[in-house]
């Protein structure tokens, strides 16, 4: 057991966790988040894709290693400051007198012609000293402790990277991440989380009122921007969401992600005898003399051609059929209970555009604020205010008086030896 909570209390733990959720992190940021599992086998080719699947290296700071990572770091960093606490105690506690006057750590001597009454009242009056203790005929000791609570700073700084992991762990346990994706004009309230396969209703809607996408010379996107609206019953509230310029709304943040255009395609289709033009596109089968259904499963560019792959069914004979109509080639002919039905590419019609918004939910990021506040004023503490005790011995010499001073810091000890010789010179001048 002990040699089990000397593993958990090591500084060497502590490094390797460290340099593993900077490295995953890293990864995490290079590796696109949140897409599609076939985008990643088809990106990073099967092995690797399967690896950033298995270690959910897609959804890095909600993965289960991630997580797992993040408590064993926080279980470290208890066990490491407990296990330094005694030796803070007892340094905090350390009786500054328990010393021996003659061996002071940098230590300065000086010999000073002035009566002893008048050098006494100088360093307990002036420098503020207490006088600690009398060595019968031989001195006096004095001693000064500065900013002595100062040995509990870095405890602070620990404490306040304890609030940082506890938030981040109520962010990644009761948060998520996922996508919403919806169509130009149209309300969604559905967010598909990136770790989970059911959906999260939202008890509010987003309705997209208009996707603005502006492309540079050359045709390349340049900014696609959402304009929505946040619908809560008779409530609403408008919001503008660009790339790096996510809108909130109850605690819930919305990025732009990415988008789509989705063409409806102008088709000619022929039916006993008769000959008309109707609008085909993904959302909707087409309606054919309230029998026949015309829905569209694919389409694509290949070759300078556009193809869409159809399915037709007749609703009466749940006869159906499959097939490719293609711009530029012959129409696509189906025969349904001895009817010949043909469908002919014309053109393209309406483009709609659907907005991929992500969307972020982070229970714990408030107490990740308050985490990054302390640490700042724990940093303070901890630089700004070193432990430090100061010493100055008097005893008779021959002909005159021995002041021996000395001095004591946890971390500034080059800067100690300077403020010995002013406070030497400080005495020599004025005592």
């Amino acid at each position: 057991m002990r040699r089990l909570w000397d593993q958990l209390a090591s500084a060497k733990l502590a490094i390797v966790l460290f340099f593993v959720l900077a490295g995953f992190s890293i990864l995490g940021t290079i590796i696109p988040q949140g897409q599609p599992e076939a985008f990643y086998l088809q990106k990073y080719g099967s092995g690797l894709g399967k690896i950033i699947l298995l270690f959910q290296i897609h959804d890095a700071y909600y993965s289960w290693w991630y997580i797992s990572a993040l408590f064993l770091f926080l279980a470290n960093l208890i066990a490491c400051s407990l296990k330094r606490l005694p030796f803070t105690l007892k340094l905090y506690k350390k009786d500054p007198l328990e010393i021996n006057p003659q061996n002071l750590p940098n230590k300065i001597e000086i010999n000073l012609n002035a009566e002893l009454s008048r050098v006494v009242a100088f360093i307990q009056d002036r420098l503020a000293f207490k006088k600690g203790k009398e060595f019968s005929n031989e001195g006096i000791l004095f001693y000064k402790q500065i900013n002595r609570y100062a040995f509990f700073s870095v405890y602070f700084v620990h404490f306040s990277l304890v609030v940082i992991i506890i938030g981040a762990l109520i962010g990644a346990l009761f948060g998520y991440r996922g996508n919403m994706n919806i169509l130009e004009g149209e309300s969604s309230n559905i967010v598909q989380p990136f770790r989970k396969k059911e959906p999260i209703h939202l008890d509010f809607f987003v309705k997209l009122n208009q996707f603005i996408l502006e492309t540079y010379p050359n045709g390349m996107p340049k900014e696609y921007i959402s304009n929505v609206t946040f619908i809560e019953g008779n409530k609403t509230s408008h919001a503008i969401i660009k790339v790096n310029q996510p809108a909130k709304y109850k605690d819930i943040t919305f990025y732009q992600a990415n988008y789509n255009m989705i063409p409806e395609f102008k088709i000619k289709v022929s039916l006993d005898g008769k000959t008309q033009e109707l609008a085909l596109n993904p959302f909707e089968p087409i309606n054919l003399n309230n029998r026949y259904s015309i829905a569209l499963k694919d389409y694509g560019q290949a070759h300078g051609f556009i193809y869409l792959r159809v399915w037709i069914i007749d609703e009466e004979t749940s006869q159906t059929s499959e097939g490719l109509i293609i711009s530029g080639f012959p129409p696509f002919e189906a025969n349904l209970s001895g009817k010949k039905l043909t469908l002919e590419f014309i053109d393209i019609g309406k483009i709609y555009y659907m907005t991929g918004l992500q969307v972020k939910k982070d229970p714990g990021k408030w107490v990740v604020y308050l985490g990054f506040i302390l640490m700042m004023f724990g940093l303070f503490l901890v630089y700004y205010y070193d432990p430090q005790t100061y010493w100055i011995y008097l005893a008779n010499g021959e002909n005159s008086l021995k002041i021996i001073l000395g001095a004591y810091a946890k971390r500034e000890r080059q800067s100690l030896r300077t403020k010995l010789e002013e406070l030497a010179e400080k005495i020599k001048k004025e005592a």
